[in-house]
């Protein structure tokens, strides 16, 4: 339990190239984006992995409780209006494949909440995103990790696939959880991350 009160720490300090995607989007108040120290630790020794030059572009880190229920119902009233005739508990279902439920439990936080989990991709040497096939926060099937799995070689999606397994290859090994619904989002000693490998949650809410 030695790492369950790591520090949260600015990414950026570590070299990450930073795009604070919900400040941008005015749903968050602090364009720093933080995580916990052992994790950018992890990512540090991840991009020494990577091709000369190439880096990881952070999108978002530690996310309060506030900006994870604006999260949640900006996504419910989106398919509130997309769906009118679903039932909340469909709505409620759908939402949470995409956006944690926030809770004010701090031993059992929404993996953000926690500064375990990051959201982010890989940038070549001209701080260019590799192709994934959709942008970060497309709530759809087109996000979930493998989902491109079966593609032809030579078609735009078999790049896709290859390029969500370069994230996925030098991540996960290190000990990483990769939520299967988004490509993008990567999560260490948060509740899913516990779940996953039967280990006991090493983050609380870090707020």
């Amino acid at each position: 339990m030695k790492k369950f009160n790591d520090s949260l720490v600015a990414a950026k300090k570590y070299g990450f190239l930073i795009e604070p995607a919900y400040f941008e989007q005015g749903l968050h108040d602090d364009p720093i984006v933080r995580v916990r120290q052992t994790v950018l630790e992890m990512l540090e020794k991840a991009r020494k992995t990577l091709p000369k030059n190439w880096n990881f572009k952070i999108w978002d880190g530690f996310r309060t409780t506030v900006v994870q229920q604006r999260l949640y119902d900006d996504l419910y009233k989106k398919l509130v209006q997309e769906n009118p005739e679903w039932t909340h508990e469909k709505l409620h279902e759908s939402v949470l494949g995409f956006v944690a439920e926030p809770t004010k439990d701090p031993l059992v936080a929404a993996p953000h909440n926690t500064g375990g989990a990051v959201d982010l991709t890989i940038v070549d040497e001209n701080e260019e995103e590799l192709s994934m096939g959709t942008a970060f926060d497309h709530f759809d099937k087109e996000s979930y990790t493998f989902h491109f799995q079966n593609a032809a070689p030579g078609t735009p999606e078999y790049d896709f696939h290859k390029n969500r397994m370069i994230l996925y290859e030098v991540l996960v090994p290190l000990g990483f959880f990769n939520y299967p619904d988004e490509w993008w989002h990567f999560s260490y000693g948060d509740k899913e991350w516990a779940k996953h490998y039967d280990k006991q949650i090493l983050y609380k809410s870090a707020e």
